[in-house]
């Protein structure tokens, strides 16, 4: 078994023995943690002897080196009997995923539906920035079973110490955690065990209001391109891949109905088609599989160039994030200023979007809810299976629309016999006179002001 004297960068020779032998076809060189004592011999050759304290060293080295070889070779030999006995238990070979393979082979996971090209992109970037944080905390890791429970927290501190969020966070350990539970053999230790995850901030959309809407709606009348997206998302709650990807084997105009399976959750949802929706459809000839072909180019290929279109609407309706002095800038056709697009959140890379094509949808949402449709209804458009995801992050109301809406629906005897707005003017009105029509006047007007 061979041993080596190496020298430092000046020329002299280390202190230490080195070893180097083979296991499994694989060679290593080791440092063997014995000094080397006494002169060496002239030559600097290990086939010539040094002088007594020296070959005793030789000696202690030559014993520490069969010691590791056997206790490699034992290690190997034990790993084989236990891949034998899972090979004899499941009748399957126990697989070895290199580290620097953990992105394609979770890409060959089989799963019940195929996750969008924007998702599956992200979660091979997470895997392999983990491949390179381990290879930069122990150099010799090549397989994913390699991975320590120490190196994969120091992996989760190195993502907070980036400042994402907290559900960021969350999402990657999930990642890391399922990728582990499905790539390791039966029975190995997860080394994403064990970690809990994180109490979330949660920064929820703002819906717009029916005047916002119209005001976006007159800030796009002239932009043929992102006009018919925008209105597509007002009327039907589709995400913003959905709208740019509809196509006409999706839209029956004759029944006035949208049938279409998400590209998220792969759920099929049935959509009304409103009126506003039905004169952007009808001026257009179907004679591409795509609605809107020209957007869902783009959407493929750079789908920030949606993103930016719609901003740029957004700020001509009014909406626009305040300057670095914490000014809210002015728009160029409008000085009336609505509100800002992003919020300031306590983590996290970015700010967080309050107002974007997604507020479309929840938009839709709570004017429904708050209008008295039903929510298994809602869930039919929005392809939710939960009450929970549409009560908790689509449903927004503002405080005085959800009084109204909550005192309209309710008992007399709940609400002290108050009326809904509508049934108030109506008994006004019954009820006018000559003695009253005055007081009866500003009641009307303080009714329609609140509506």
């Amino acid at each position: 078994m061979p041993l080596e004297l190496r020298k430092n960068s000046d020329g002299t020779i280390r202190k230490w023995w080195y070893g180097r032998y083979e296991v499994n076809g694989k060679r290593y060189c080791d440092n063997l943690g014995v000094k080397i004592a006494g002169k060496p011999p002239a030559s600097l050759s290990l086939m010539d002897e040094g002088d007594t304290a020296f070959e005793r060293s030789r000696a202690t080295a030559l014993a520490k080196l069969a010691s590791l070889v056997e206790e490699a070779r034992t290690k190997r030999d034990s790993a084989r009997l236990v891949e034998k006995l899972y090979e004899l238990k499941t009748g399957e070979q126990v697989r070895s995923v290199a580290l620097a393979n953990l992105p394609e082979e979770w890409q060959k996971i089989p799963r019940r539906r195929k996750p969008n090209v924007r998702y599956a992109a992200q979660c091979r970037s997470t895997l392999a920035r983990f491949a390179v944080f381990v290879r930069g905390q122990n150099a010799k890791a090549e397989e994913i079973s390699h991975v320590t429970r120490d190196v994969a927290r120091a992996f989760m501190q190195a993502e907070e110490s980036r400042g994402v969020t907290a559900k960021t966070w969350n999402d990657t350990l999930k990642l890391l955690r399922a990728s582990y539970k499905y790539l390791l053999p039966a029975g190995s230790i997860n080394p994403f065990s064990g970690v809990p995850t994180r109490e979330t901030e949660t920064i929820f959309r703002k819906p717009f209001t029916p005047e916002e809407l119209k005001a976006i709606v007159d800030a796009a009348r002239e932009d043929d391109f992102i006009r018919p997206i925008l209105i597509t998302g007002m009327c039907t709650a589709m995400r913003r891949g959905d709208c740019c990807l509809l196509k006409w084997k999706d839209v029956d105009l004759a029944r006035r109905f949208i049938t279409v399976k998400t590209n998220k959750t792969g759920v099929t949802v049935s959509i009304p088609i409103f009126p506003m929706l039905y004169d952007e459809l009808a001026l257009r000839q179907p004679s591409e599989a795509y609605v809107f072909p020209e957007q869902a180019k783009m959407y493929v290929e750079n789908s920030d160039g949606i993103t930016w279109r719609v901003r740029k609407i957004l700020a001509a309706a009014g909406f626009k994030d305040a300057d670095e002095n914490g000014e809210t800038a002015q728009t160029d056709d409008a000085e009336i200023v609505r509100g800002e697009i992003h919020a300031k959140r306590e983590g996290g890379l970015r700010r967080a979007s309050i107002r974007d094509f997604h507020s479309f949808r929840v938009t839709w949402v709570t004017l429904a809810l708050t209008a008295g449709v039903p929510l298994e209804l809602v869930q039919k458009v929005t392809g939710h299976r939960t009450t929970d995801i549409v009560l908790k992050h689509y449903f927004q109301p503002g405080r005085e629309e959800f009084r109204r809406a909550l005192q309209s629906a309710m008992p007399k005897l709940l609400t002290n016999g108050h009326k809904t707005p509508k049934e108030e003017m109506l008994e006004i009105l019954g009820q006018i006179s000559a003695k009253t029509w005055q007081r009866d006047a500003k009641r009307l007007r303080e009714i329609v002001t609140a509506l």
